[in-house]
């Protein structure tokens, strides 16, 4: 019998066909897969010969309407049956193809592989695998891997286990992003995606049951009190099956003790070890506890979608590096962001796993990239300058997929910006944004359709697998989504996460054609949470006579709790020696424990009427819940708490103990230097903060300060910096 070969591509279109229960343009085709309609053409004909040669019906082709499979359910199971057994007999491989099934088979090798073996699966000669080695060895050096030959044994990959699992995952982007990864892995016969690409990836985790995996994410995700995005969750999923089969064939991730140890105090690591009993008992192994700290990483350089805490290890070092990474960007583009509370709680959240991700070699795709550097390329620009002082604190370089993910934060503070010149008008359609990677993408969507539409009112935002628990719960109109998501319950517009024109029409179309279930008027209980005291005023003068200026501004920021500059210019950031005198500096003090030492730099700010009384509880709370870290180095600890837990006015004060004491198991333990503050917001306090760290970071300050019997010795080194 004559065999009849069929190119990926036609497979592809063959396959899009059956599934599509419409007919199909070719100009549609033509634009999903980057070719010419005459290219298409020529493929249809092909798939109708092949259609032909099985005893199957030809493709209907319609006037004005597309193209069609118009054949039974069995005749459509037949065809389906006919693309999963594709062979390398009947499916021509394209080179790239074939070098990706060889890199597949090297990586899920516990030994050796022959070139026969080889090029027996691939069905082509051995000079052709020769061949195609030379680009398989390009790639894994690239990956920092080596091939190896071993004469009478074959060949086989040489390098470290993190990045034999880094390649893993890298194949994987390369030619599947990771969400289809998953899907695949989890897909029955009717849903396959690409011949190839289907068959290495089910290979590369076959007998393993990821619903069980499954499971534990979502249990990670409970205790952690998280939602992860949808680009993390599959993430997640793949990295713990590609663990368990690395543990089954003996290979076993190593760590280095110090990072092992410090990964111990999160309470990540406990998360993953809860993770790790269950997959031990599900798959009958034993996970090594370097295994459970490759585990924590990732669940520390997940993105997430919502977080119901916002305290964070680290968290002076974060916010620091927030602010600096704002200023400079502010400074490159010429745009005041002070005051946009979003970007900076945004942009910090994101930062926290960020530098987890590039500490630790972890890949994260981004798959608007090119995008988000077209439409948003000043900012990509600047961004990059403004990444270096990240650069510097992790010593090593940020990759452009992590630049762009951030450049969207920056991106939707500039969207914001728009939206805010249309304050005040109704928004009469309540809607639901999903998108599936991260929060990043669904603060830039959402953004930009509130600086494109006057009459929609964004409910909440989720991760597509939480998008049923959403609708139970709130009214929404429809659903704007940058994935499919077959919901049946409410309509969805799905969009490019950076909603082109042709996505703000088809929106528009729909409110046009479909008024809203009801209309509801929302009471904003937090009006004045982003603006400047220059925007304050020119809305009190567009109605009012100001006779004393000065005098208002004083008024007000004493009402508000800012601090305003005597020169009348406005609201300003407090520096150290503002909030550090002789009124909220105690030296040698006695304190039995850490907790007595937290509550006597709390009183201090107590008896000065700078925060409530409650406030020196929830710092010791913040240190039972996070000891480790609020010991920012040796000997030195800095409590706080959140705004909202009593904080009256921006505050510090600082106290040397006669004794030093042990602050829950803190490797920088003993401390002797308490350093108690107080915040109102994200922002008005980072100055005083960025001094303080900056003075601390000299040893010969620290001592100075532990020596001082009189504040004004501690006072007089505020002179020393700017």
């Amino acid at each position: 019998m004559i065999t009849i070969f069929l190119k990926e591509r036609c497979t592809q279109i063959l396959y899009k066909l059956i599934s599509s229960p419409a007919y199909t343009k070719i100009s549609e085709l033509a634009e999903e897969f980057g070719v010419s309609q005459r290219t298409i053409r020529y493929d249809l004909d092909k798939i109708d010969y092949y259609l032909k040669h099985n005893g199957l019906p030809q493709l209907v082709r319609k006037p004005n309407s597309g193209i069609q499979f118009n054949g039974t359910s069995e005749q459509r199971n037949k065809v389906l049956k006919l693309i999963s057994n594709i062979s390398n007999y009947n499916y021509i491989l394209t080179p790239r193809e074939r070098q990706n099934i060889i890199l597949s088979q090297l990586l899920q090798t516990k030994n050796y592989i022959t070139i026969g073996s080889l090029s027996e699966i691939l069905s082509v000669s051995r000079s052709t695998v020769i061949n195609d080695l030379r680009k398989v060895k390009g790639w894994l050096i690239k990956n920092n891997l080596k091939l190896k030959s071993s004469p009478g044994h074959g060949i086989n990959i040489e390098g470290n286990e993190k990045d034999l699992r880094n390649a893993v995952v890298s194949l994987l982007a390369e030619n599947v992003e990771l969400e289809k990864a998953f899907e695949i892995i989890k897909a029955p016969l009717n849903r396959r995606i690409n011949v190839t690409v289907d068959q290495q990836v089910k290979n590369l985790f076959e007998d393993l049951d990821i619903g069980l995996i499954e499971e534990t994410v979502r249990m990670a995700e409970n205790q952690l009190q998280t939602v992860f995005s949808d680009r993390t969750y599959s993430g997640l999923v793949i990295h713990i099956a590609l663990a368990i089969k690395r543990i089954q064939l003996g290979r076993d991730i190593v760590m280095l003790k110090d990072e092992l140890d410090n990964l111990r105090l999160t309470k990540e690591f406990a998360v993953a070890s809860s993770m790790a009993q269950k997959l031990e008992e599900y798959f009958h192994i034993k996970i090594p506890v370097d295994e459970i700290g490759y585990i924590t990483v990732h669940l520390l350089g997940g993105k997430v979608v919502a977080a119901s805490t916002h305290i964070k290890e680290n968290w002076a070092q974060l916010q620091l590096l927030t602010a600096k990474i704002i200023e400079s960007v502010q400074s490159e583009i010429k745009v005041n962001f002070f005051g946009d509370d979003e970007l900076y709680k945004g942009l910090m959240e994101h930062l926290g796993p960020t530098i987890y991700r590039l500490k630790h070699g972890l890949l994260l795709k981004n798959p608007i990239l090119e995008e988000v550097k077209r439409s948003y390329s000043r900012i990509f620009q600047s961004v990059k300058k403004g990444l270096k002082v990240l650069e510097d604190f992790i010593g090593g370089h940020i990759n452009e997929e992590e630049v762009g993910y951030i450049t969207m934060h920056f991106g939707a503070a500039l969207e914001r910006a728009k939206a805010r010149k249309k304050a005040g008008q109704r928004k009469n359609h309540r809607i639901l944004v999903v998108c599936g990677t991260g929060i990043g993408t669904a603060k830039l969507l959402s953004s930009r359709i509130k600086a494109e539409f006057d009459d929609i009112e964004i409910a909440d935002t989720a991760a597509s697998r939480k998008v049923r628990e959403k609708l139970l719960i709130d009214d929404i109109d429809f659903i704007v989504s940058t994935i499919p998501m077959n919901c049946d319950k409410v309509p969805e517009i799905v969009v490019n996460p950076l909603l082109p024109q042709e996505d703000i029409t088809k929106i528009r179309k729909y409110i046009e054609n479909n008024p809203p279930k009801s209309f509801k008027i929302q009471e904003n209980g937090d009006i004045l949470k982003n603006f400047s005291m220059e925007e304050l005023l020119e809305i009190i003068e567009n109605h009012c006579i100001i006779l004393h200026r000065s005098g208002l501004v004083k008024d007000l920021a004493e009402h508000l709790n800012l601090y305003w500059s005597e020169d009348g210019k406005g609201v300003v950031q407090p520096v150290l020696k503002d909030l550090l005198t002789k009124k909220t500096i105690k030296l040698k003090t006695h304190a039995k424990n850490w907790e007595e030492a937290v509550r006597i730099g709390g009183e201090i700010l107590v008896e000065n009427g700078y925060v409530e009384p409650g406030y020196v509880n929830a710092m010791v709370k913040t240190v039972k819940e996070i000891g480790p870290y609020i010991v920012i180095a040796p000997g030195i600890a800095m409590p706080h708490a959140r705004p909202e837990d009593g904080v009256k006015k921006v505050c510090m004060s600082l106290i040397t103990l006669d004794s030093p004491v042990s602050f829950v198991n803190s490797n920088n333990d003993p401390v002797d230097i308490v350093i108690c503050f107080g915040a109102t917001d994200d922002s008005t306090h980072l100055k005083a903060l960025s001094q303080i760290v900056e003075l601390l970071r000299l040893s010969e300050n620290v001592n100075k300060i532990r020596d001082a019997t009189v504040a004004d010795e501690i006072i007089v080194l505020f002179e020393t910096i700017e």
